[in-house]
C-alpha cells in the first residue's frame, strides 16, 4: 500500500474514532467544562451515572426494548429468509423491495408514518408502538444477514437427508436450523444494537416510559454535562463487550461442532 492511500485510510479512521475517543477522554476530565486543559482526572461522572435513578430506569427500558426487538427482527427475518433463499415464488422481487423497503425510506418519514397508523388503530404510545416501530426497521437488516448464511448451506445436504426418509420439518430442525444458528446469533445482535441506538423513530412513538436514548437527547437540549459522555462511554463499551461475547459463542459452537 502506497504512503497516500496508507494516511487516507488512517484519515478514515480518525474522521470515524477520533470523536468517540474525545468523549471517553472528557469523561474523565474534573471539570464540568469540556475544553482543554484538564483540571484533573476523576471517575465521579460515572459514578453520577450508576446513581441516576431516571437514566437508570431508561436503560432498563432501552434493554427490555432492545431485547424484544430483537427477538421479533430475528424470528421475523428469519421466515422471510427462508422464503427468499429455499422457496419458489412469484413476485419474488417485489417482495424483497417491500421487505428492504423500511432500509430505504428516511427514517423520519417512516415515524411520521407510524405515528399516524398508531394513532389512527386507537394505539396509545407506549413500550408496545416503540417495539412494533423498531421491529419494522430492524427487520431488514435481520433479513440481509440470515440470508447472507442461508446462501451458503449446501442444498445437497437437504437433498440426501430426504433420501434418507427425513420429513421437511425434520430436515430444517437436524440440518437447516444448526447450520443457520451463527446467523441467527448475528442477527440478533445486529437487532439489538439497532434498537438500543434509535432514536428518531422511538422519539416519536414513546410514551412515558422513554428508553435512554430519548432521555439523553433530551438532556442535551438543555446543557452538555460530562455525565452524558461517561453514559456514551458505557453504551459503546457495552455493545462492543455484547458483540465480543457473540463472537465468542460463536467460535465455541464451530468448534464444538468442529
Amino acid at each position: 500500500m502506497s504512503r497516500a492511500a496508507t494516511f487516507w485510510v488512517w484519515a478514515v479512521f480518525a474522521f470515524m474514532y477520533l470523536p468517540i475517543a474525545m468523549i471517553a477522554l472528557f469523561s474523565l476530565n474534573d471539570s464540568k467544562i469540556m475544553s482543554l486543559p484538564f483540571s484533573g482526572f476523576t471517575l465521579h461522572w460515572y459514578a453520577d451515572v450508576l446513581g441516576d435513578g431516571r437514566l437508570g430506569g431508561g436503560f432498563l427500558t432501552t434493554l427490555s426494548v432492545a431485547f424484544l426487538v430483537a427477538i421479533c427482527a430475528t424470528v421475523l427475518g428469519a421466515l422471510a429468509a427462508l422464503a427468499l433463499s429455499f422457496y419458489p415464488m412469484r413476485g419474488r422481487g417485489i417482495f424483497t423491495v417491500l421487505l428492504l423497503a423500511p432500509f430505504l425510506i428516511p427514517k423520519l418519514i417512516l415515524a411520521v408514518a407510524q405515528l399516524i397508523l398508531f394513532n389512527e388503530a386507537g394505539l396509545p404510545r407506549s413500550l408496545l408502538t416503540v417495539i412494533g416501530a423498531q421491529t419494522v426497521i430492524v427487520l431488514p437488516f435481520s433479513t440481509l444477514v440470515i440470508a447472507s448464511v442461508l446462501i451458503r448451506i449446501d442444498r445437497g445436504l437437504l437433498e440426501a437427508a430426504a433420501d434418507l426418509g427425513a420429513s421437511g420439518l425434520s430436515a430444517f430442525r437436524r440440518v437447516v436450523l444448526p447450520l443457520m444458528a451463527n446467523g441467527l446469533l448475528a442477527s440478533w445482535v445486529v437487532a439489538f444494537v439497532l434498537s438500543s441506538s434509535e432514536y428518531v423513530l422511538t422519539a416519536f412513538v414513546s410514551g412515558r416510559a422513554q428508553p435512554l436514548s430519548v432521555l439523553v437527547a433530551s438532556d442535551f437540549r438543555f446543557a452538555l454535562s460530562p455525565s452524558l459522555n461517561a453514559l456514551a462511554v458505557m453504551i459503546v463499551f457495552g455493545n462492543i463487550a455484547l458483540v465480543a461475547l457473540a463472537e465468542l459463542i460463536r467460535r465455541r459452537a464451530g468448534q464444538a461442532r468442529g
